[in-house]
C-alpha cells in the first residue's frame, strides 16, 4: 500500500490530509489536485466565518451589518446547526459564549466534514483504500468497507502530551477532543467546578463529535454522563482528578 500525506495551514491551524491506496491506483496529479481543492475550500470557510476578519460574514453579523436576507447557504446552514445544538444541549453549547454570535465551536468540525464528504470520500470509489482529514486533532476518517483497514487514533494526555491516554481504531467515523488546555476560550462553562479536563467524542460525523466534545466540557462530568446515556454517545472523559471514564453508547 502507498500512503499520501500532506499538512496544510488554514483557519489559523494545521490540517493533515491522508490517503492510503494500492500502488499506482491513485495518480500524483489526482493527489495534488485533492490537496489544492481542500486548501481552497478551507480558506473559503475561513473567509466566511473567521471572527478575526473584518470582512467575514460572522464579523458583519456581529456589527449588525448582515441582514438575515443576506445569509448565504453556508452561513444559513451553520447558523441553523448552532441553534439546534444550543436547544439540544440546553445551552451547554452556544455560539454566543462571548456575548456575541461566534460559531467557532462548530465551524471546524463542519468544515472538515464537508471537505471530507466532497473531496475525500469519493476517492474511495476511484482507487483509494482509506482517507482522512485531521484538523488540529479532530479527525474524520473513512475506508472501504471490505478492505479491513482501520485508522489508529491516539487520545493525547493533556497533562503529558508525550503520552497517550488511549488508542482507538475506527474505519469510518469521526473523533473530536475538547478541553481547557486547547479550546477553553470557546467554551462557556456551566460546570463551575471544572470537573472535566478533557472530553473525546467518537461519532459518525465530525459536526456532532466537535459540538458534543465542547458540550461535555461545559456540562461537567455528572450532567454529561447522564446526557451521554440519553443520547447513546461514545465518549472518553478525563476528570480533573485524572480519572479516565469510558462511555460506550453502543452498549447502553
Amino acid at each position: 500500500m502507498k500512503t499520501y500525506q500532506q499538512t496544510i495551514e488554514s483557519m489559523t491551524m494545521p490540517f493533515t490530509i491522508m490517503i492510503v491506496s494500492e500502488p499506482d491506483s491513485l495518480s500524483e496529479s489526482r493527489w495534488h489536485t485533492t490537496v489544492t481543492l481542500i486548501q481552497t475550500y478551507l480558506d473559503h470557510v475561513d473567509h466566511l466565518f473567521s471572527p478575526f476578519r473584518s470582512d467575514s460574514l460572522v464579523t458583519q453579523y456581529q456589527r449588525h451589518s448582515l441582514a438575515v436576507t443576506n445569509f448565504n447557504a453556508e452561513f444559513q446552514e451553520v447558523f441553523a446547526l448552532t441553534v439546534i445544538a444550543e436547544e439540544m444541549t440546553s445551552g451547554a453549547f452556544t455560539a454566543n459564549f462571548s456575548g456575541q454570535y461566534d460559531p467557532t465551536g462548530i465551524v471546524k468540525g463542519w468544515a472538515i466534514e464537508r471537505a471530507f464528504q466532497t473531496y475525500l470520500k469519493p476517492l474511495l470509489n476511484t482507487g483509494a483504500i482509506a482517507v482522512a482529514l485531521n484538523g488540529a486533532g479532530d479527525i474524520r476518517v473513512g475506508a472501504l468497507v471490505d478492505s479491513g483497514y482501520e485508522w489508529p487514533i491516539g487520545i493525547e494526555d493533556p497533562e503529558d502530551t508525550g503520552q497517550m491516554l488511549r488508542e482507538i481504531k475506527i474505519a469510518n467515523g469521526a473523533v473530536a477532543t475538547s478541553g481547557s488546555s486547547k479550546r477553553g476560550d470557546h467554551i462557556r462553562r456551566l460546570d463551575s467546578a471544572n470537573t472535566l479536563t478533557q472530553a473525546t467524542i467518537i461519532a459518525t460525523n465530525l459536526i456532532d463529535a466537535d459540538m458534543l466534545a465542547t458540550t461535555a466540557i461545559s456540562m461537567g462530568q455528572i450532567p454529561f454522563q447522564t446526557f451521554a446515556e440519553t443520547y447513546k454517545l461514545n465518549a472518553i472523559l478525563l476528570t480533573a482528578a485524572h480519572k479516565l471514564i469510558m462511555i460506550d453508547g453502543d452498549q447502553s
